[in-house]
């Protein structure tokens, strides 16, 4: 394995985390692998959740770049906009007269008439609220990492067998 990464030159990200956890035995492993270019090895940032989530697989977060939450991008409100005036401008910046202007330069003009004529929506993260995640998934979840918890520290036949049957009870 080692020679095929440096024979392509990629760098491995996991660390000693486990990615696995074994269903019959509850030993934990680290069987998923996760490969990328040296040139942004240093920029990518690699863990494992803390919760299987109903899998024997641990979650894997791969995150590039600075690990600060993002806002949602602004979209055009299309139908709030101002045709006739959007029209009219960019007829007189962008017209028949203005044909010699580069396409970055036409690019620039476009967007800052769009600026002037369409309103953008609100900065915000939006929170989706899903119905029917309510007290009851809350407290299956709760159930699901304790036995989880449990199987972790003392892998006993009885601890998987709950552990199996509280997952299934949480997945339905």
């Amino acid at each position: 394995m080692e020679d095929i990464l440096t024979k392509h030159n990629l760098c491995v990200l996991n660390d000693t985390s486990p990615t696995y956890i074994h269903p019959a035995t509850g030993s934990s492993s680290a069987i998923d692998l996760s490969i990328c270019s040296p040139d942004i090895f240093l920029d990518v940032q690699w863990k494992t959740l803390d919760d299987l989530c109903g899998s024997d697989h641990y979650p894997i977060s791969i995150s590039y770049g600075s690990t600060e939450t993002s806002s949602a991008i602004p979209s055009w409100k299309l139908h709030k906009a101002d045709w006739p005036s959007f029209s009219r401008e960019a007829k007189k910046q962008l017209g028949c007269s203005n044909s010699g202007i580069s396409l970055d330069e036409f690019s620039e003009k476009i967007i800052a008439i769009a600026n002037n004529n369409i309103p953008k929506s609100k900065l915000c993260v939006r929170r989706h609220n899903t119905v029917w995640f309510n007290d009851t998934c809350k407290e299956a979840i709760k159930k699901r990492k304790k036995a989880l918890r449990k199987v972790k520290s003392l892998p006993t036949s009885d601890n998987i067998q709950q552990y199996k049957i509280i997952r299934g009870q949480t997945r339905k």
